[in-house]
Parts: structure tokens; C-alpha cells; sequence
């Protein structure tokens, strides 16, 4: 069990979610125009921002509200990688299929969540700051998203297909920002009674 959510956790990490987006803001700048890019970006710059900001915040202070350090980047990250895939995928789509692709993807991301705990790499808590982050991006961008242009199912899935060969042949380390992040924390802490609250 701990071996394949040691897999299914590389799903949620920056390093394959960034090009993930990248591919996803073209293909919208491409077929739905640079306002829904834009605000693509802006939803996924957010995420990275809010994620970021909490994690220096909660090592900085030392808060532990519902046993959360260091909300977890890569939950946040799925939530909006895959979760606002699936809002422009499904785009004004309400038949069986899409039903059940957003359900789908809505697993998905709670799975990587989970796979968080199993690994031993955040809290309960510190899933649910970040499925609670990268959810409230997608519930923005599924409300100010105007597309109507949907991939095609075969791009759709050819994407999908090579992110899922990219996790699965990722190495067990990978890259992440959590101890720059924790740096930074470090550098606050003679600061820690004007930014604690």
C-alpha cells in the first residue's frame, strides 16, 4: 500500500505539475484567447503565492491550528492542476461522461492527498489547508471561466497520458521548495511578534 502511494504522491509534485500548467495555459491562449490564459495563470500563480505564504507563516510562528506546520503544496497543486484541467476539459459539458470525469478527478486529487499522510509527508490537517487552497482557485477559475472551446478528447488524454509517465518514471527524491521556504521562516524569526498574530 505505502509503495503505490509513493507513486500516486509524484501525481501532486511542482516539478511535473508546472509544465503540466504551462501546457494547459498555452492550449488556452491558443484556442480560448489570452483572457482565460490569463486568468488560468493568475488562479495557478495564486495557489503557488497562498501555498508559499501559509508555509513560511505557519514555520515562522510556529502555529500548530489543527496540527498544521507546512500546509501540503502538492494537495494544493492537484486541486488546481488537475481540478482546473477538468473545468476547462468539460467545459459546458453535462452529459454522463463528463459526470464522471469530475468525479473522477475530484478522487484523484483527495488519493494524492491521502498518499501525503501514507508517506509520512504532512498531516491531515495539512492536506486539507492545501485541498482547501488549490480548491478555492478552482472554484474561481470554473466561475470566471468563459471558454467554450474544449480539447480534443484524444489531446485531453494524450496529455493526461504523458503526465502519467512522467510521475511514474520520477525518482523517489524530487525536487521541492520547502526548505528555501523554511529558510526564509528562519530569516522572520526575529520579526515574529509583528507578524504573528
Amino acid at each position: 500500500m505505502t509503495d503505490l502511494m509513493v507513486v500516486v504522491t509524484h501525481f501532486g509534485a511542482m516539478v511535473l505539475l508546472a509544465p503540466f500548467a504551462l501546457l494547459v495555459a498555452a492550449w488556452l491562449w491558443y484556442a480560448a484567447g489570452t483572457r482565460e490564459a490569463f486568468l488560468w495563470c493568475c488562479c495557478v500563480a495564486g495557489v503557488g503565492i497562498v501555498t508559499a505564504l501559509a508555509k513560511i507563516y505557519f514555520a515562522a510562528c510556529d502555529l500548530r491550528l489543527i496540527d498544521v506546520h507546512s500546509p501540503s503544496g502538492h494537495s494544493a497543486f492537484a486541486a488546481i492542476a488537475y481540478g482546473g484541467f477538468t473545468v476547462v476539459a468539460m467545459s459546458g459539458s453535462h452529459s454522463l461522461r463528463a459526470r464522471l470525469f469530475r468525479v473522477g478527478t475530484a478522487l484523484w486529487v483527495l488519493l494524492i492527498g491521502i498518499s501525503r499522510v501514507v508517506v509520512k509527508a504532512h498531516t491531515p490537517g495539512e492536506v486539507i489547508v492545501g485541498l482547501a487552497i488549490g480548491g478555492i482557485a478552482v472554484a474561481v477559475f470554473a466561475l470566471l471561466y468563459r471558454g467554450r472551446a474544449r480539447p480534443p478528447y484524444l489531446l485531453a488524454g494524450g496529455i493526461l497520458l504523458v503526465v502519467a509517465l512522467v510521475a511514474l518514471s520520477m525518482p523517489n527524491q524530487v525536487f521541492t521548495l520547502e526548505s528555501w521556504l523554511h529558510q526564509v521562516a528562519r530569516m522572520l524569526l526575529p520579526y515574529k511578534t509583528l507578524i504573528c498574530l
